[in-house]
C-alpha cells in the first residue's frame, strides 16, 4: 500500500463478471488500486486489448489503477482487502484456488463476499463456507456486501445503496469510509445471517414474481407476492438465527423490491420464461449468468423441511423448478391454502 496516501488501499477483485468488474470501476474511481481477477483467459485478452470488459460490463471503462490478471502464482501485490466476485456455487473452489496467496498477505484486513445465496451441497451460508476454507487468522475478517445492486444501473453512477455485514463492527466501519461514493452510498450492519439471508431467499421470491410477469398477472399479484414473499424470508431468517429488523431494511425488503421488479433481473426473467412454457433447467443453462435463486429453492426447501418452517411460496417454486409442477396450478394452490390471520409469532 501507498504509505503516503493511507486511504490509498491495494484491493483484489476475485471474478470479473457483471457486478465484479463494476465494483473494479467504482473502487478504482475511489482512488484504490485494484488487481483483477479474471478466470477466462479468452475474457482477459479482451480486456487487456480493449480496456473494457465486453460480455458482463460493455459500458465501462477501466481506468489505469485496475489490473486485470490471471496467473495466481505470479501475483506478487500486498493487498489490504480481497472481495470475492464469483457465483456461490464456485466460492469454496475459488478460495482455495487462493488460499497460498491469501495466507502469506499480512496486511489482509478484509474477505468480502458479494455473492447472493448458499452452497447446494452443504446448505452453508457463503460466510460460513468462506469460515472453512480460508486460513485460521482471516475468519474474524469475513463480511459481506449486499443490497439491491444492480451493476448497470451503478455503472451509470445511478445513486445506490448497499449494506455491508459483519460481526466485527470495527471491520465493517472501516470498510464503509474505503467503499462510499457520491453516488454509491454504504451502510453497516452487524446481522450477517440476516443479510446473508435476505440477499439469497428474496431471489426465489423473485421467480415467482417473473412467474406473475410469464402468466399475465398485475401488479395486484406481484405486490401480494413480494409483501407474503417478505414475510416468508423473515420467519425463516428468525428461525435461522436472524434479527427481523433487518429484513425490512437494504438487504431485505430493498434487495427483493429490486429483483422482483427490476426487467433485467436474471430471477425474476427466469421465472418469466417458466411461465411462458420453458422448462426451468433448460433456461437456466441458456442464461451465460446464474439465476442463483433456482439452487437456493433447493437449500431452502430441505432447510424447511428439516426445521418444520412454513415456506409455502419457496413450495411452489420448488415443485415448479424440480417437479414439474404447473404455474398455474400452483398459484391455484397458494390463493386456496388454509385461512389465517395476515400476521403471526414467529
Amino acid at each position: 500500500m501507498n504509505t503516503a496516501n493511507r486511504d490509498r488501499l491495494n484491493i483484489l477483485i476475485v471474478g470479473a463478471g457483471s457486478w465484479g468488474t463494476t465494483l473494479s470501476v467504482v473502487l478504482a474511481e475511489k482512488g484504490h488500486d485494484i488487481w483483477l481477477w479474471v478466470r477466462n483467459k479468452e475474457t482477459l485478452n479482451q480486456i487487456l486489448k480493449e480496456g473494457k470488459n465486453s460480455r458482463y460490463a460493455p459500458d465501462l471503462q477501466l481506468p489505469s489503477n485496475v489490473t486485470a490478471f490471471h496467473d495466481i502464482d505470479n501475483f506478487k501485490q500486498t493487498i489490504d482487502v480481497v472481495i470475492f466476485a464469483v457465483p456461490s456455487h464456485a466460492l469454496r473452489s475459488s478460495v482455495k484456488l487462493f488460499y497460498d496467496c491469501l495466507d502469506r498477505q499480512r496486511n489482509l484486513r478484509a474477505v468480502v463476499n458479494v455473492a447472493k445465496g448458499f452452497e447446494l451441497d452443504t446448505n452453508l451460508r457463503l460466510s460460513e463456507v468462506m469460515g472453512q476454507t480460508l486460513p485460521v487468522r482471516l475468519k474474524s475478517a469475513i463480511a459481506c456486501l449486499s443490497g439491491p445492486n444492480i451493476s448497470s444501473e451503478i455503472a451509470k453512477k445511478l445513486p445506490s445503496v448497499s449494506t455491508l455485514a459483519s460481526p466485527n463492527q470495527k471491520l465493517t466501519g472501516w470498510l464503509q469510509s474505503k467503499f462510499s461514493t457520491d453516488y454509491f452510498r454504504i451502510y453497516t450492519n452487524q446481522d450477517l445471517i440476516g443479510v446473508e439471508i435476505g440477499a439469497a431467499v428474496k431471489n426465489i421470491i423473485a421467480i415467482s414474481a417473473g412467474i406473475s410477469d410469464g402468466l399475465g398477472y398485475g401488479t395486484n399479484t406481484k405486490a401480494a407476492l413480494v409483501t407474503r414473499g417478505l414475510y416468508e424470508i423473515t420467519r425463516f431468517g428468525i428461525k435461522m438465527g436472524a434479527r427481523a429488523l433487518t429484513f425490512s431494511g437494504i438487504s431485505g425488503m430493498g434487495d427483493l423490491i429490486t429483483t422482483c421488479f427490476n426487467s433485467s433481473s436474471r430471477n425474476r426473467l427466469l421465472g418469466q420464461k417458466i411461465a411462458e412454457g420453458n422448462k426451468p433447467d433448460l433456461v437456466r443453462k441458456q442464461m451465460y449468468m446464474v439465476a442463483e435463486g433456482y439452487n437456493t429453492a433447493k437449500v431452502v426447501y430441505r432447510l424447511s423441511r428439516q426445521m418444520k418452517i412454513d415456506v409455502p411460496i419457496t413450495l411452489c417454486i420448488y415443485n415448479i423448478l424440480y417437479r414439474g409442477a404447473d404455474p398455474k396450478d400452483s398459484v391455484f394452490s397458494l390463493m386456496n391454502r388454509k385461512f389465517k390471520p395476515e400476521i403471526e409469532q414467529f
